[in-house]
């Protein structure tokens, strides 16, 4: 019986003791962040033309929360708009792709929402809308502001995730069904 406990117990401690420490982590997440912002080169200008698209971002998250499907598509066109004025002069091949990957979903999503006249419907595309976003935000920081990473765990059985300025919970998938549902992630 002795050996058995034995050879279950080994491999356990193989796997704990090669894990790193959660400071260790820490350390590491933080060396992978600075890598990032040295590959990630933004202007002034360029910030203050994504500031404008989060400006957008969020009239349309807001008229979600509305539950109003007609001020959402207008909202959504206001954002393709925006995204398509943006001139991204002055930074990295590297940060041009990420910017044009970030563009192209937020584009694509919109686009498919403005086609949806029920609002569950356009709360779908604004999904991907909100995951290009937060990866955006995270990637480029173009604000000085706080933004504040929300979730909805109650989404098409999964959980959903979205943007806001505000730190109480304004739920853009369910509205005025379930207002407050969701928490804050992390502060942007």
């Amino acid at each position: 019986m002795k050996s058995i406990l034995t050879l279950f117990a080994l491999p356990l401690l193989i796997i704990s003791g090669c894990s790193p420490s959660e400071q260790e982590q820490a350390q590491q997440d933080q060396r992978r962040q600075q890598l990032q912002n040295q590959l990630i080169e933004s202007t002034p200008e360029f910030d203050e033309q994504l500031s404008v698209v989060l400006d957008r971002y969020f009239d349309l998250k807001n008229a979600l929360v509305e539950t109003d499907p007609e001020s959402a598509k207008i909202k959504a066109n206001s954002l393709i708009s925006e995204t398509e004025t943006v001139e991204p002069e002055g930074i990295s091949q590297e940060s041009l792709a990420l910017w044009l990957s970030y563009k192209e979903i937020i584009e694509n999503g919109s686009e498919e929402l403005i086609r949806e006249d029920d609002v569950d419907d356009q709360r779908y595309h604004f999904e991907f809308i909100s995951e290009a976003m937060i990866e955006m935000i995270k990637t480029f920081r173009p604000v000085g502001y706080t933004i504040y990473h929300q979730s909805c765990p109650m989404v098409r059985g999964g959980s959903a995730d979205w943007l806001s300025r505000e730190e109480q919970i304004a739920n853009p998938y369910h509205g005025d069904r379930m207002m407050r549902c969701g928490e804050i992630i992390e502060r942007i």
